[in-house]
């Protein structure tokens, strides 16, 4: 019983990877609830260059009465759990903590111990939480709020039920009593009409490579969900088989990437895209990645940015064509 070894510690901080999303807010809600109930000092938060906008995001705060906090220190804990995410992996504030525990549904991209809890064969983290919740039990179904906010991980994550494969995912799915209004509410708030406008530019004005089917897209400065959105509508092109959707942010680029290849996937795209300059991982279908624009003017001085992500995407899908 994984969440039984945390018994013996009184201040827990639950932390969300960097511009939150459904799946880490609902996940982190679900631990935060349990731990809280069982008396401890708990905080749920995240970090980061970006607070939430995203309007479903801040429905889904403010409805579920969800207590996440932005921080830039780690308040006292004892022992710090990161959700949907990995300690060091390159998508959370990385704070100094006596103890680090880790709950994703990520293939794993550092250590894995007793203190990790990695499940990549679920469709959200939310299921992770879920099945970790029933295993002490746990019944999500007595507090609505936290059932919805499970439920709705698990729907952005999987393109709104569309990518559900694993059991544990239709278990759930199917086992939950959710708030259907708030859920509706949430679902039908996905983004702002400047955020329309932002995707609309964006789709406008894009790179295609013909040769080798992809496309590329810049956004101006926009949460970084919205590059998510943007890039699953690209995907469902006919002749588009990989894309990659960025913004500029003060320190760098963050990318949101896609493949329908079997042969190629998103998370080995990320992690091709970003190697010496970044970092990127993800899923098959689905990934993202930030590359560092030190990092990136140390290796390729005062070069395109664009030009040199077309050329390892070349480089890249040339080499899985072979």
């Amino acid at each position: 019983m994984y969440l039984k070894q945390f018994d013996e510690f009184d201040k827990i901080c639950i932390q969300c990877h960097d511009s939150p999303d459904a799946d880490t807010i609902g996940s982190g809600f679900g631990l935060y609830s349990y731990f809280k109930d069982l008396g401890k000092e708990v905080h749920l938060i995240y970090s980061g260059i970006h607070e939430i906008t995203k309007p479903s995001l801040r429905i889904m705060v403010e409805q579920l009465q969800i207590p996440i906090e932005y921080v830039e220190e780690l308040p006292e804990c004892d022992v710090l759990i990161t959700v949907d995410c990995q300690y060091k992996g390159g998508n959370i504030t990385e704070f100094d903590a006596k103890r680090v525990a880790m709950v994703d549904h990520h293939p794993a991209c550092g250590r894995v111990d007793d203190w990790c809890c990695i499940c990549s064969k679920n469709g959200s983290c939310a299921t992770v939480v879920w099945k970790l919740l029933k295993e002490m039990g746990y019944d999500v179904n007595e507090k609505i709020n936290v059932a919805t906010a499970l439920y709705f991980g698990l729907f952005i994550d999987t393109g709104h039920l569309s990518e559900i494969f694993y059991e544990a995912d239709k278990d759930m799915r199917d086992s939950l009593v959710v708030d259907r209004d708030i859920l509706e509410y949430m679902i039908n708030s996905n983004l702002s009409r400047e955020e329309l406008e932002i995707a609309g530019e964006a789709l406008s004005n894009y790179f295609y490579d013909e040769e080798y089917r992809f496309a590329l897209l810049r956004t101006r400065p926009c949460d970084p969900n919205l590059l998510g959105v943007i890039s699953d509508l690209v995907n469902q092109v006919s002749t588009i088989d990989t894309c990659i959707v960025y913004n500029e942010t003060s320190i760098g680029y963050k990318l949101s990437l896609r493949s329908s290849l079997s042969k190629c996937e998103a998370s080995g795209l990320a992690v091709a895209v970003t190697k010496d300059i970044g970092s990127g991982g993800g899923h098959t279908n689905k990934a993202g990645g930030f590359i560092m624009k030190k990092m990136f003017r140390t290796a390729y001085g005062t070069a395109d940015f664009e030009t040199v992500v077309r050329t390892r995407l070349r480089e890249y899908l040339g080499r899985m064509g072979e």
